[in-house]
């Protein structure tokens, strides 16, 4: 992609709003795990204690030294990588463990048919233009927005060192949590949707029957560094079971390589794929079989049926992400990936102040 046109992404959304860039870090997986985040932290040292105060707002304050202290012990039951990185997170911050653990696994513990303790919505677009290249929209909205703009950062995952050094997969995430809900590697895309699905039990169920080792976040890291292809990861992250109920949007590099995964806690529920009668696929927060009034969904896909198949690019995914209400006053930040382009979440992805 040339330079004009990152130029023009970024000159389109300057100038519709007040946006920036996320601060990028790279996190160099040859390292210790308990030692890659310390930039990270160090970074954002002056802004976490009033981030992780707020955030505790949220939390009745009976419960926080109970849900800390269990939260604390479920660590040794994590991949050993990522429990190593938690505890290197811990160190660094001088936060008890339970806390880097509480942040870690949020979306797990509120995925469920609720009244929305703390609201987590989000549109998700996988889309084909005319010469079978995929793009893949993606505005996150959290009921934290304002607290989690100071931490909000693009990770590059890379091994090797100097010159050598290659980015194995990158993603969008804060400074506190090593899992992503957003990443790509050079096969695909990914984006995770909060889908709120069966009671409580459920989740308290499939986190003993999983033993504590698929939170969904760790998931997704875990597909994005160890899977080859689309095909070989959209059949990882239909399969595996995990502790909570979620949407999986999935991009490839090729022709119809596009999906939602509409996740169950045992295995997929639905699967939804790009044709050559369907070049586009939204996915907010509402099972895509059932009849919803989401004001979201239903403006992004006017927009773009009114574009057209022809007219999809980078620029105008863009258009559609800032289009009201699918970028609403809860939006963190929006962003765009296509696997062909790598360079293109770096470039295309803001936080709205």
């Amino acid at each position: 992609m040339s330079r004009l046109c990152l130029f023009l992404l970024v000159t389109l959304f300057v100038g519709s709003s007040s946006v920036r860039h996320p601060k990028r870090f790279v996190i160099n997986l040859d390292t210790p795990p308990d030692q890659r985040w310390n930039e990270v932290v160090e970074y954002h040292r002056d802004v976490i204690p009033g981030f992780i105060k707020a955030a505790q707002s949220y939390v009745p304050r009976q419960l926080l030294p109970i849900a800390f202290w269990v939260a604390g012990k479920l660590n040794r039951f994590f991949p050993d990588e990522y429990a190593g990185e938690i505890r290197g997170i811990a160190r660094a911050s001088g936060l008890p463990l339970g806390h880097i653990v509480s942040m870690n696994i949020l979306y797990d513990i509120l995925a469920f048919d609720r009244k929305h303790i703390l609201d987590m919505g989000c549109t998700s677009i996988v889309a084909q233009n005319e010469n079978g290249t995929i793009f893949h929209g993606r505005n996150l909205d959290y009921g934290l927005s304002d607290l989690l703009k100071n931490v909000t950062i693009i990770v590059d995952f890379t091994s090797g060192q100097g010159k050598g050094a290659k980015v194995v997969y990158s993603g969008v995430t804060f400074a506190l949590s090593s899992t992503l809900l957003t990443g790509q590697n050079d096969a695909f895309t990914l984006s995770l949707n909060a889908r709120y699905s069966g009671p409580y039990i459920y989740n308290i169920f499939m986190e003993f029957f999983t033993r504590f080792r698929t939170p969904v976040g760790f998931l997704l890291r875990e597909v994005l560094a160890s899977s080859k292809t689309y095909s070989e990861a959209l059949n990882h992250l239909s399969n595996r079971h995990l502790f909570s109920p979620s949407f999986i949007i999935i991009g490839g590099r090729e022709r119809g390589e596009g999906a939602i995964i509409s996740r169950d806690r045992m295995h997929a529920a639905d699967v939804r794929t790009l044709s050559n009668s369907t070049w586009f696929l939204v996915e907010t927060n509402f099972d895509p079989w059932k009849k919803d009034s989401d004001k979201r969904r239903i403006a992004a896909q006017k927009v773009l049926t009114a574009m057209g198949q022809k007219a999809l690019n980078a620029d105008t995914m863009l258009k559609v992400l800032r289009t009201h209400p699918v970028r609403n006053n809860e939006t963190l930040f929006s962003t765009v990936m296509s696997a062909r382009f790598p360079l293109l979440m770096k470039n295309s992805t803001f936080i709205w102040d």
